[in-house]
Parts: structure tokens; sequence; C-alpha cells
């Protein structure tokens, strides 16, 4: 039945329900495959539509409906699914406000802010956006197991137990990533719903407006200082939100990091390091920086008179960039608010290496 669909792009939309009919018969012996019956019920779907519901209407494949039917064609042969039991190796539980993100599992909580792109989303788009991270946050290193999401938005649960939808394409998508996800790990999720008056962690976390740890230099700004320093390959210090490198390094567990904690792992001169340590971890940076005779490019405030400076100066292998004071130079996660010292904050960037530095006798 697929043979046809893989030859020509366009069909009657019976021929299209015809095959559905048995794809879909067939999702419960094949593992995650309800997940590719979705693009094909909704191509279905606006065909009727725009046919008046005329089954001997015309439907065309395009491009992202025939990836599902070559994942069918490649995975209908050999596939099976595992009998599920509900012994979950994991209880995640996630939620989102407008401002962020917060997720809860064996006693760990995260959170983090959403993107200026995140703006423009419905509540039920960033309470599954909230899944997903949740789960990457905490289920990245575990593989063939069932997993329980707790969530306290029913629309969110469906889309996650349906693999998707039909009139909602961006919710269906999202949905699908999770599950192209799951599969690449072998894991299998269940939503549930939970109140959220007993979702206390996950909504506190979500909840959370203290950002005074999150500023960011503006991409304009990390512009100058790549062309100067750069390459960069990591980003030691940054969330999700605020990344500069597609490989970074954060305070909690989100979602694609490297590593929580920077000083967790070591720093090898061989990759293209990028600091912008918070304030109060300067002098725990450089100290770092010295233990591994690493290279790192770093921001720093321009303050001689604090106690560190010396040492940043000591260490430095470049000449250093000078930001003077600007608006919009340091951004908070939502992108709303100036930092209180923009006015007068002054940044410092400089190439520096631990191997420089001399103990004194």
């Amino acid at each position: 039945m697929l043979k046809p669909f893989m030859e020509k792009t366009t069909h009657k939309i019976r021929e299209l329900a015809s095959l559905l009919g048995t794809l879909n018969a067939a999702t419960p012996a094949v593992a995650y495959s309800l997940t590719y019956c979705k693009r094909l019920e909704r191509k279905k779907f606006l065909a009727l539509i725009a046919s008046d519901i005329d089954y001997e209407g015309k439907v065309t494949i395009n491009e992202r409906v025939r990836e599902d039917l070559v994942w069918w064609k490649t995975n209908v042969s050999k596939g099976f699914s595992k009998i599920r039991t509900k012994k979950f190796a994991l209880e995640i539980s996630s939620d989102a406000s407008l401002t962020g993100w917060g997720a809860h599992s064996e006693n760990r909580s995260t959170h983090g802010f959403w993107e200026k792109s995140h703006e423009k989303y419905s509540i039920n788009y960033l309470e599954l956006l909230a899944a997903s991270y949740a789960l990457q946050c905490f289920a990245s290193n575990l593989s063939d197991c069932e997993i329980l999401l707790r969530i306290d938005n029913t629309t969110a649960v469906s889309y996650i137990n349906r693999a998707g939808g039909i009139q909602l394409p961006h919710l269906s998508e999202l949905a699908r990533n999770i599950w192209e996800w799951c599969e690449s790990r072998q894991i299998w999720v269940f939503a549930s719903y939970i109140p959220s008056g007993e979702n206390v962690e996950a909504d506190r976390a979500s909840r959370i407006k203290n950002i005074d740890t999150e500023w960011e230099i503006s991409n304009k700004f990390f512009s100058k200082i790549e062309s100067k320093f750069g390459p960069f390959s990591i980003d030691l210090f940054a969330s999700n939100a605020n990344k500069k490198c597609e490989r970074f390094c954060s305070r909690f567990p989100q979602p694609n990091t490297k590593a929580v904690d920077a000083f967790t792992i070591p720093w090898s001169d061989k990759e293209g390091l990028y600091a912008f340590p918070p304030f109060s971890l300067v002098l725990k940076t450089l100290r770092k920086i010295i233990i591994e005779k690493a290279e790192c490019t770093i921001i720093v405030t321009h303050w001689p008179s604090q106690a560190w400076y010396p040492l940043f100066v000591e260490l430095q292998v470049s000449d250093s960039l000078i930001l003077p004071p600007k608006i919009g130079m340091l951004l908070s996660p939502c992108r709303k608010k100036t930092h209180p010292l923009a006015a007068r904050l002054s940044l410092e960037a400089a190439n520096i290496s631990g191997k420089l530095f001399r103990k004194e006798d």
C-alpha cells in the first residue's frame, strides 16, 4: 500500500484514507508509529475541506509527509512494541507560566526563562514545551524505560498521549519532537494530569522572577568580542535561553546543556572557552583557569579597584577590549529589564591563560 505513495505525489483522498486506516490499525504493533500518522491525517483533513468532503478529490503528498511514509516503509516490516507495564523509572512534573518554565523530579527542581520568540505562543504550547524541557533535563541519561509526566494542562497531556493532533499543527509538531526524542532513546512516556494545587514544586520554579544572575551581553556586543577573540565553542555560564554557543554549561539542569555547573568539568585549553561569569564568581573563575592552566576569553566588569583585578591583568595574553556603558548592552532573559548599572557599568573582555600565573615564594 505504501509503494504507490512513494512513486507518485498526487492521489485520490480515498486512497490516502484507505492507507491511513491500515496504518492506524498497525500502530499498536509498531512502537512510536502513531507519531508518524499525524501529518498524513492533517493532509487528509485539509484535502477534504478543500474538496468539500469529496473523497474522489485530489491530495498532493509533499516532502514533509513523504518523510513519514519513508519511516513507515523502513519500520513496518521489523516493527514491534513492548508491553507497557507502567512501572515508571522516573516521575517528572512540569509547569509553565508566561515568563518561564519549571520542572521537578526526585527532590530536584530546575527552571528557565522563555526566549523572546516564545512570547507569541499560547499557554498550551508553553506547557507542552515545558514538558519537553523537563524530559531533556531529567531523563537525557536514561534509555529503554517508561517515564511518567505530571502536567496540570489537559491539552498538553492529550497531545503527548495521542502523539499529536490534526487541527493545531504547531502543538502537533512539538509533540512529535518529544516522541522523536523518546524514540531515539527507546523511552516511553505517559502524561498524567495533576491539579495545579498539587503541582507545587514545578509551579514555583516556573514563576521565579529573580533574574539578577541571568544577565547576558547583547548579540551586537558579543559579535565584537567573538570577532576579536573567537571563535568560541562553549559558553561556560549560560542557560538555554541566553547561550552564545550551541554547547553550554548551566547553573541548573537545562535542555541540551553539556554540564550542570561549569566548575565540575575540565576546561581544556584546546577548546574555544567563552566565560561571562556572574560578578560574584569572577575570582572563582580565575582560580579554575590557573589550576587547570586553561586559556579562556572572559568578560568582567572594568573595576580596577576590585581585589581580583590585578590577577585578571596578570593572566592576560591579549589586549583588553573595553566596552563603555551603553543602554542595551546587558539584557535580561525577557529582554524588558534594563540593568540597574547600565548607565555607568563598563565591561572588559580579554583572552587569559592560567599558564602565565607565577606563584609568589
